[in-house]
């Protein structure tokens, strides 16, 4: 299986393209309140601000593409590669997506799942996406990049995007979890965590299409060490409902 991998820039590289914020804090800002289960921490910080590369090739057109795969395992020993997320091609297009995760060994903070919902260019630059992401320590983010900022689905109010703790992940390295993503009648996104609701009536960005491709992140340098402990991730696809196109909201008809 192909992967492609995201290169994490520097926010000098990223300032035209992603709209970084500036280095000055404004004076007298609110401090956000922070949700018992929030890790106090936000999901990247601003140097790792990374843009996503879909190669045209691999965005699928056609609606019946087929989701369900067996066990596959994706292992990374390379330090080169430290730093990075990694994504499979993009899997197709769907209205509904189930899929088992697992990871047996590498940076316990590093997240994987799904990145959905972007708005594909003509030179393969997502300008704009959704990830849904857990990791073995028990935490899982749901946010998206609007090419100026990330938002956090869980908390409309925080100032960025969180990871946050849940009891209904099975924590550990080797643990299976699934993650389903599911969309309503108009359009609206829902979230699952072995089988529990997270997450509801989320809305895609206007130009979203129904793309969807399975993630997992490296550490840095200081978090790995892949000559000793290679990254070693799993995933497989276990239900589906494909899709035709994701239909934004704003184009539903309200009669």
């Amino acid at each position: 299986m192909k992967k492609w991998i995201f290169i994490l820039a520097l926010i000098s590289v990223l300032f035209v393209f992603a709209g970084c914020a500036s280095d000055e804090t404004p004076e007298e800002e609110p401090v956000p309140e922070v949700p018992a289960n929030k890790i106090d921490s936000p999901v990247l910080t601003p140097e790792r601000q990374e843009p996503v590369v879909v190669p045209e090739q691999t965005i699928q057109e056609e609606p019946d593409a087929t989701f369900i795969t067996d066990w596959i395992d994706l292992v990374v020993d390379d330090d080169e590669n430290c730093g990075f997320f990694i994504t499979t091609d993009e899997l197709g297009t769907f209205s509904s997506i189930e899929g088992e995760f697992k990871k047996d060994s590498g940076n316990e903070s590093s997240c994987f799942g799904f990145v959905f919902g972007y708005s594909a260019q003509e030179n393969g630059i997502v300008p704009d996406y959704f990830r849904f992401a857990i990791n073995v320590k028990g935490e899982y983010s749901i946010h998206a990049w609007d090419g100026n900022s990330y938002k956090d689905c869980i908390d409309p109010e925080a100032d960025t995007a969180y990871l946050y703790k849940s009891d209904v992940i099975n924590t550990g390295y080797g643990e299976i979890n699934t993650l389903k993503i599911a969309t309503d009648a108009e359009g609206l996104l829902s979230f699952f965590i072995n089988d529990t609701e997270v997450a509801s009536k989320i809305e895609p960005f206007e130009n979203s299409t129904s793309g969807i491709m399975v993630f997992f992140s490296i550490g840095t340098k200081q978090e790995e060490n892949l000559s000793e402990t290679p990254v070693k991730f799993s995933y497989r696809i276990t239900d589906s409902v494909a899709a035709n196109d994701f239909v934004p909201v704003s184009e539903i008809s309200q009669d």
